[in-house]
């Protein structure tokens, strides 16, 4: 796909505007994720510069903005936290945002854009609402004052921090409980919903600074964010030593970004009504994170709650990602000293109210889903239990398999085997399968539903008894097969050799060049016999009529020769 990067009078000034926007809310919300993954505040905000610039210039939809994420944040936290102490966390990140970038790269490269189908919609549903609510738990002793000593998983620190109310910092208890309820409040203004994420951090720092009240942590008590030129992230090399250890949770990581990111392209198109390309998407990010990785960035994705900003203020072409990029840059250049007076229980308030919008709209999601399939939604919800119990990698893996399994049990479940008549003006049409091989009788049938190896296993409960037929022969229809296992291959070379035993015959028609190729390496082939192969033809059912003609021819031979 060829890319656009020119400039437009009619769009410069719709670009800017929406950049500006993106920028602004990339601040509060960059440094919130940052916290999240457990790392200084300030590298949320590099993620939202050189990352976004290269994946804006170089993605097919052309509004995405690619950048930090909570779902991404969290699997940087839990793969932080599993690296032992020799190995320097801010710089493992960096490798882990260089090995995500490669991931997405390569199955970008190798056209691998559906790949992220296999992540179904109620484990992905799951996964996002688990990354939602340990979010929310592990902001809640921010928004309170309060850090739980436990040595546990975030649901019992929470509830730990809970049963300590007394001991709670009430001013910054006080300050989150009003940034929530007045975050809640402005995000029902219509006319300043956009802007509710920036505006609450001002009044939220406003409010503190008034006030004085020194109990309340700020940024700059846990980070020094850089002032001037110091302020853009310098090159850096990342800690090539930690790739080993960081390899599943990146692999894992890719994952979850590109399911993230999947459907942004779908729910905004190209202003220019040019089509989304998946894979060079995949490629864009993966660039985005390959180049940033050497800027001090953490794994970013597209992010389908700023690329809705970006959307939403104007913006029409890719530029718009790129001086959100530059718009940040200067404004942390400018400004930067100002973001050490936001409150981190702001920030935490900020982060908890964006959790419950997720949780919300992904419950919704899963109660729909419930209602359709309770089987796969289950997945969904040990996915949520692996999630918060246990590990987020182990969460988005356990999903994928679980459900792959599940799609495979329901697979081999609902193979149906169906007979086929020949009607008096010689059309065919379905019918049901008689239990036992009719004597001196053509028997044709079809297998319908998902045929793979597992259903192989299933196909003596399906076939007709042949044991007390005679001179019957049996038409498996093959029509729209493209492909045959060695499981299939195997039943064959046992099942044939036992109807022929017992004085039927076995043929197969509508047989593609593809299978009929597959076929002829096997003993199969000679077992069943090239005579009783009928491979498929343009005109719909000539095979079958093909096979059924010689059929009865040879039950016709057969009958005379008893007669003999």
């Amino acid at each position: 796909m060829k890319l656009d990067l020119k400039f437009s009078r009619e769009t410069i000034g719709p670009d800017l505007g929406s950049g500006l926007t993106v920028a602004l809310i990339s601040i509060p919300e960059g440094m919130a994720y940052a916290i999240v993954a457990g790392v200084d505040p300030v590298y949320g905000l590099y993620t939202g510069m050189v990352t976004t610039i290269v994946a804006a210039l170089t993605g097919s939809t052309s509004l995405m903005i690619v950048t930090l994420t909570n779902a991404m944040a969290l699997v940087t936290a839990d793969a932080l936290s599993a690296l032992g102490p020799e190995y320097d966390p801010i710089r493992s990140m960096f490798t882990l945002t260089m090995l995500v970038g490669a991931i997405m790269f390569l199955l970008g490269v190798l056209r691998l854009g559906s790949v992220i189908r296999f992540v179904s919609t109620e484990v992905m549903s799951g996964f996002v609402f688990a990354t939602a609510l340990l979010i929310v738990l592990g902001q809640y002793g921010e928004l309170v004052g309060y850090e739980s000593a436990l040595e546990a998983n975030k649901l019992v620190k929470a509830i730990d921090t809970t049963l300590h109310f007394s001991e709670w910092d009430w001013p910054t208890a006080i300050v989150g409980a009003a940034s929530i309820i007045v975050l809640v409040l402005l995000k029902r203004i219509t006319s300043v919903e956009k802007y509710a994420d920036v505006l609450i951090i001002v009044l939220s720092s406003l409010f503190v600074f008034l006030v004085g009240w020194a109990s309340v942590e700020l940024v700059g008590d846990i980070a020094d964010v850089p002032r001037g030129l110091e302020a853009l992230p310098i090159p850096v090399l990342p800690d090539l030593r930690t790739i080993p250890a960081l390899l599943t949770a990146a692999i894992a990581a890719a994952v979850v970004g590109l399911a993230e990111s999947s459907g942004v392209g779908a729910s905004y198109p190209n202003p220019d009504e040019s089509k989304s390309d998946m894979s060079q998407d995949f490629s864009a990010q993966g660039l985005g994170n390959l180049v940033g990785s050497f800027f001090q960035g953490m794994p970013a994705c597209g992010s389908l709650s700023r690329t809705g900003i970006n959307a939403s203020g104007g913006a029409m072409t890719r530029w718009s990602g790129v001086f959100a990029g530059l718009t940040l840059a200067i404004v942390l250049v400018l400004f930067g000293n100002v973001t050490e007076l936001i409150p981190m229980t702001g920030l935490a308030a900020l982060l908890i109210v964006i959790g419950f919008e997720i949780m919300i709209k992904e419950s919704r999601i899963l109660h729909e889903a419930w209602r359709v399939d309770r089987a796969a939604t289950m997945v969904a919800v040990v996915v949520i239990v692996i999630a918060v119990f246990d590990d987020l990698t182990v969460a988005i893996f356990a999903g994928v398999i679980l459900s792959l399994l599940l799609f495979t049990f329901k697979a081999v479940s609902r193979v149906q085997a169906v007979g086929i008549v020949r009607r008096e003006d010689g059309r065919f049409e379905f019918a049901a399968l008689p239990e036992k091989l009719p004597s001196n009788e053509v028997t044709a049938m079809e297998f319908l539903g998902t045929v793979y190896f597992a259903s192989v296993y299933s196909y003596d409960e399906l076939l007709p008894d042949y044991k007390e037929a005679a001179n019957g022969v049996l038409i498996l229809n093959m029509r729209g097969r493209q492909l045959i296992f060695e499981t299939a291959v195997e039943f064959s070379e046992n099942f044939v050799p036992k109807l022929r035993a017992s004085g039927n015959l076995l043929m197969l028609c509508n047989v593609t060049d593809t299978v009929l190729e597959q076929i002829k390496v096997t003993e199969a082939y000679e077992l069943i016999g090239d005579e009783n192969i009928f491979p498929s033809k343009p005109i719909i059912g000539a095979s079958l009529e093909e096979a059924w003609d010689a059929a009865e021819k040879w039950i016709a031979e057969q009958q005379d020769r008893e007669s003999e």
